[in-house]
């Protein structure tokens, strides 16, 4: 057993994050962490993996791994790696681990095998999707040949088969004896293969019972049908005529589609497949070829400051969007832009309130969870009205109630400035049947379908 015995930690001596937690997790099992936004699953991780106290907070009472070496996946993949490649990667940990030389080889090549990134090995790293960076970071930590396998929320960036090879992996891993545990709000494809799960409500972590175990996730297995429609004789806010955008390798070679005004878009396609490179062409970070227009006008031709007043990209890893310290100076800033003509301090307290925001005001932005991260940055993108909004996997990193008040908001606003939004994901549970249309990217071309 891994013992957790009275544990306390605060990151400010006033909130207590984890009040006198008590607790044993199996070893040599997989165990899934459960609860909402904010609640504490990603400090307890990172106290597991020895990171916190050292790096942050104080803490008090005690943890007994039972002599397991552990090492830790975050949610954002790309904070933890130091090196260009994954090549690089795996030897640098080797490296640290004081490894023998001549151990190198075999451990790369065991790595590379077992998590199947070959592909990816010479590829730099800040090139790759979110997904296969999860990838990267999990063969990272099989090289390493640790014993306890803690990993948070590592799946909100991957595609439904990437998230499926992944977790089949990690249960491979169970069975050579190594312990799993892993933060996750989405619980579909863990059945047949979570032996407990362990539910964090009001700072308290209950293990749950066999056949609750299984109804919950029972409940997450069902898979729903969606239908969309195309459109039709609508206003373009998007042109693509002849359109190529490369990104070491050719990406998207589209001969013509528009992305209707004022309408939701869903955008899926398999990791790595080049969505956020879309974003990125759209919002002027990356050159493209041919023609991209936004209301018939050459995007590559519009003044970028005026241009960015009008189109805005909520980026997948929610810290890259801040700009300031504090929840509130973040705040402060939105409110200011010229377009903001809605938001005015009680509405924004009233959507504080409803995302759980409101007693984090003078907290460090880069302190909240990530959770509460993606919803502040996804108000702060609200408040500045924008008339585009491309929004890549808003939801990610949230539980089931953050997310519908995360897409009520967006509605909402929605609605009363008549926004364009255009969504990127891989998770369509919340969001599938609010959009107006679906767009699939796969073999450099973006298609509407009707599911």
């Amino acid at each position: 057993m891994i013992t957790i015995k009275n544990l306390t930690f605060t990151y400010d001596l006033q909130n207590k994050i984890l009040d006198n937690l008590s607790l044993t997790i199996p070893t040599k099992e997989f165990s899934l962490l459960v609860g909402p936004s904010g609640c504490g699953k990603s400090t307890l991780l990172k106290i597991l993996a020895a990171l916190y106290p050292k790096y942050a907070g104080q803490l008090t009472g005690g943890v007994d791994l039972n002599g397991l070496r552990a090492a830790m996946l975050f949610q954002n993949a790309s904070e933890q790696f130091t090196m260009s490649t994954p090549r690089e990667e795996i030897i640098f940990a080797l490296e640290n681990l004081q490894v023998d030389r001549e151990q190198y080889a075999q451990r790369l090549k065991l790595a590379v095998k077992f998590t199947q990134i070959d592909h990816l090995l010479d590829q730099k790293i800040n090139t790759m999707s979110g997904g296969e960076q999860q990838r990267v970071a999990l063969a990272v930590l099989v090289a390493m040949d640790v014993d306890l396998y803690l990993l948070d929320e590592p799946f909100a960036s991957c595609d439904p088969d990437a998230r499926r090879f992944l977790i089949n992996k990690l249960a491979a891993l169970k069975k050579q004896g190594k312990t799993i545990l892993i933060s996750d709000h989405l619980l579909s494809n863990y059945q047949n293969i979570c032996d407990n799960i362990f539910q964090f409500q009001k700072k308290v972590i209950t293990k749950l019972s066999a056949t609750a175990k299984d109804n919950l996730l029972q409940k997450n297995k069902d898979k729903k049908n969606y239908h969309f429609a195309l459109p039709q004789n609508e206003q373009p806010c998007f042109t693509l005529t002849n359109t190529k955008i490369s990104e070491n390798r050719l990406l998207l070679n589209q001969k013509h589609l528009q992305i209707m005004a004022g309408k939701t878009t869903l955008i899926t396609g398999a990791n790595g497949i080049g969505k956020t490179s879309l974003f990125n062409a759209l919002s002027k970070m990356l050159p493209y070829d041919g023609s991209l227009t936004y209301y018939d006008h050459e995007i590559s031709q519009l003044s970028t400051r005026k241009y960015l007043r009008q189109v805005g990209q909520v980026f997948q890893k929610a810290s890259d969007q801040f700009i300031n310290i504090s929840v509130a100076d973040e705040l402060n800033l939105s409110k200011k832009s010229p377009n903001n003509h809605f938001f005015t301090d009680p509405e924004i307290n009233k959507a504080l309130i409803a995302l759980e925001l409101d007693q984090t005001l003078d907290q460090v932005v880069y302190s909240l969870s990530g959770g509460q991260q993606k919803k502040l940055q996804i108000l702060l993108m609200i408040i500045a009205s924008q008339a585009v909004l491309l929004l890549d996997e808003p939801l990610s990193g949230l539980d089931n109630h953050s997310a519908k008040q995360i897409i009520n908001l967006l509605k909402e606003n929605q609605a009363r400035q008549g926004q364009t939004l255009v969504i990127i994901t891989h998770d369509l549970t919340n969001i599938a049947k609010w959009c107006d249309y679906h767009l699939v990217f796969k073999n450099q071309q973006l298609t509407y379908v009707t599911k």
